[in-house]
């Protein structure tokens, strides 16, 4: 039990505080626009933390400040308590940032034009302290087996030649959200010692890990050629104070950094992300309660668009408070710039990390603003959606023809005689159409005293997600708005529960239709 309960459910209005993560969007795409993009949480700092900015700030003197053994003593129990690993005050550096801290490691460690390794997608600065600092950007990209993202090894030792020096890596991966095993960890670490290369580990999401998964540091698993950066910025919300550290206990490497740090004159912190980090690394239970409150919101997030936007691949998240969701099943150019059109959400665009058919979700935000979130996307999901319907003769034929062949002929072993039985011409053709590809087709035909419905068919791959539901939606929508009467059609047996669940009910035995199984169904609704 806790002792105190903290409220993550707090809406905190955050506009006009020159957010970058709000007042930017807003200001580029309007106020009606949710962001739900860059790694910052939409929850207060731990009180705690608030209260001793306020106590320092009203001292009201704000000088040059050195990092005392209090700030270090602070990281190194944290280290210790949270990720069971003992660090010595000597091995910590300091910088403005993690990225900056990037920056100046690529600069103190190697050479112009020599290789710098990363594993896309991945947080995108890392593209770009490569690039920018005049270093070959090679990437090793990562792979997904059995629906898990994996290192491809095999593939990384390939890459290294002698101008490769060093390789970053996201531990927790952000956008993915693997929480590399110490199996995977040390795998790598071998690969790296045995080529000589310097291993930057940007652990800055450490904090945020969803059971059973455990966190593992890369200094358990090393420390020659070890570089491990971090920040309480992302865990407890204060990254707009500018703070980081990183370790390095390679006293050749730490050496290298210092010096280049000196160099730039970099030596003094701000005062108030100094205050912060001794009393966040005080705030262990604040953290577990909101690990518990991420863990319910990735849960919720991951269920709603599995169910909801069947045609993407949300990743569940093993830790960070980011969801990465593959959309090239949706087979358009740009998904983030569909769902900030149409449904006007602000995702990051995977292009940024290395996937131009993916986008990057941050779950951070108080659960009544994460729904609507996702009921915008999905109402922009279904947007794309369209039932057509026509008479013959129409070009579209030829797309119910093909879909058709596929199912029944392909699929089913159905006669191709009997799947085109000449009744096509009298029939009334509908088409359901998904963002720009064509999923599944029926027909029906004036009977009389009923509709009946023939030749409902759903692509393979598209089964399973609602689209034979949407047809017959359609179907019915079209006979109650042109001539009601009931329906009938021949239900495979296999689908019998399917057309129950619609309202159908059986009005026959079972009998053999094209060698299947069937029983005739009726609705009379109308």
């Amino acid at each position: 039990m806790f002792g105190n309960i903290y409220n993550f459910d707090e809406y905190v209005e955050r506009r006009n505080t020159d957010s970058f993560k709000w007042d930017m969007v807003i200001n580029n795409y309007g106020d009606d626009v949710i962001p739900a993009w860059v790694a910052d949480m939409d929850f207060k700092s731990p009180q705690s933390v608030v209260d001793r900015l306020k106590r320092r700030v009203e001292h009201g003197v704000f000088g040059y400040t050195f990092r005392s053994d209090d700030y270090y003593n602070a990281i190194i129990e944290w280290y210790e308590k949270r990720y069971g690993t003992r660090i010595k005050k000597e091995w910590i550096v300091n910088g403005p940032g993690v990225v900056p801290m990037l920056s100046f490691l690529i600069n103190s460690l190697t050479q112009p034009g020599d290789k710098v390794i990363i594993q896309p997608p991945v947080y995108p600065p890392f593209f770009r302290v490569v690039l920018n600092n005049g270093r070959q950007l090679v990437e090793n990209r990562l792979v997904k087996r059995d629906g898990k993202w994996q290192m491809d090894y095999d593939g990384l030792e390939k890459l290294i030649d002698n101008r490769t020096k060093m390789i970053i890596i996201s531990n927790p991966h952000n956008p993915v959200g693997r929480v590399w095993s110490e199996e995977e960890l040390r795998r790598l670490y071998d690969i790296a010692i045995k080529h000589g290369l310097v291993i930057i580990s940007d652990e800055i999401h450490a904090d945020i890990i969803y059971k059973p998964n455990r966190f593992t540091t890369m200094l358990k698993i090393g420390i020659e050629n070890v570089v491990v950066l971090n920040s309480p910025g992302k865990t407890f919300n204060i990254a707009g104070l500018t703070n980081s550290y990183g370790i390095i206990p390679d006293r050749r490497l730490r050496v290298a950094y210092k010096n280049y740090l000196e160099s730039l004159e970099l030596l003094t912190g701000n005062v108030l992300s100094l205050e912060a980090l001794k009393e966040a690394y005080k705030s262990e239970e604040w953290v577990d309660q909101l690990v518990e409150y991420l863990k319910s919101n990735r849960d919720f997030a991951y269920g709603f668009i599995t169910k909801n936007l069947p045609l993407t691949k949300p990743t569940l998240s093993e830790g960070t408070y980011l969801m990465w969701i593959d959309c090239s099943k949706l087979k358009i150019e740009n998904p983030q710039r569909y769902f900030l059109e149409h449904a006007r959400v602000y995702l990051n665009d995977g292009q940024e990390f290395g996937d131009p058919q993916a986008v990057r979700l941050n779950f951070a935000c108080p659960r009544t603003l994460l729904e609507e979130i996702l009921r915008r996307l999905k109402g922009a999901y279904e947007k794309a959606l369209t039932i057509e319907h026509f008479k013959l003769p129409d070009e579209r034929y030829e797309i119910c023809r093909k879909i058709r062949y596929d199912v029944f002929v392909k699929g089913q072993n159905i006669d191709e005689k009997l799947e085109q039985d000449g009744k096509d011409n009298e029939a009334v053709h509908f088409l359901c159409k998904h963002f720009s590809e064509y999923v599944g087709t029926a027909r029906i035909r004036d009977i009389g005293t009923h509709w009946k419905v023939e030749r409902v068919a759903v692509l393979q791959e598209y089964r399973g997600m609602g689209y034979g539901r949407k047809i017959m939606e359609g179907i019915e929508e079209y006979i109650k708005t042109t001539n009601p009467k009931p329906i009938v059609l021949n239900a495979q047996l296999e689908v019998r529960n399917f057309y129950e669940n619609l309202g159908y009910e059986a009005i026959s035995d079972i009998f053999i239709e094209a060698g299947i199984q069937h029983v005739k169904m009726e609705k009379r609704t109308f």
